[in-house]
């Protein structure tokens, strides 16, 4: 892809807002829908979560290997399991493949973004950017906005909190 199209292709994706995609040479593409994260607290620390959706639209499987942003230096991807009979957190290791065709979402009782230890408490109404690092070198900025979760066809997400098979 050439950097004109690529630019192009930047442009079209930011007017057109929630969803976003990115596509590199070899082909692979990832749609990223839904971006939110709870208001959270005033109280210190202040630590909240982002969940999203992902849909890899290509031929080729992608690993979503990390995630940065600037309202904390401790963000990371998280998984909510039942371990025991008791409900669980813990950093996902080793990253998050998504194969081709498959759609992955972040929800409360799943996978989200853990944002820990942030300067500032998330206030509704307002939004942050999130940079997905995946394998290989793709990076993806995916703005978050605070809020209620956002609705799907007049229904909340919040019973589906993943699609995917290992």
């Amino acid at each position: 892809m050439t950097i004109k199209k690529f630019a192009w292709a930047a442009l079209v994706v930011g007017v057109l807002g929630s969803n976003v995609a990115f596509a590199h040479d070899h082909g692979a593409v990832v749609e990223v829908s839904h971006p939110w994260a709870r208001a959270t607290p005033p109280v210190k620390p202040v630590h909240g979560a982002a969940y999203l959706t992902l849909t890899n639209t290509s031929d080729e499987a992608v690993v979503l290997e990390g995630v940065t942003t600037p309202v904390t230096d401790k963000a990371s991807i998280h998984e909510t399991q039942k371990v025991d009979g008791n409900m669980r957190m813990e950093k996902l290791k080793g990253g998050l493949e998504i194969e081709p065709g498959q759609t992955v979402k972040f929800a409360p009782g799943g996978y989200h973004v853990m944002l820990m230890d942030m300067d500032e408490p998330l206030v509704a109404g307002s939004h942050f950017p999130i940079t997905l690092e995946f394998q290989g070198g793709l990076t993806e900025q995916v703005e978050i906005q605070v809020g209620d979760e956002p609705e799907m066809d007049g229904h909340s997400m919040g019973g589906h909190s993943k699609e995917h098979a290992h």
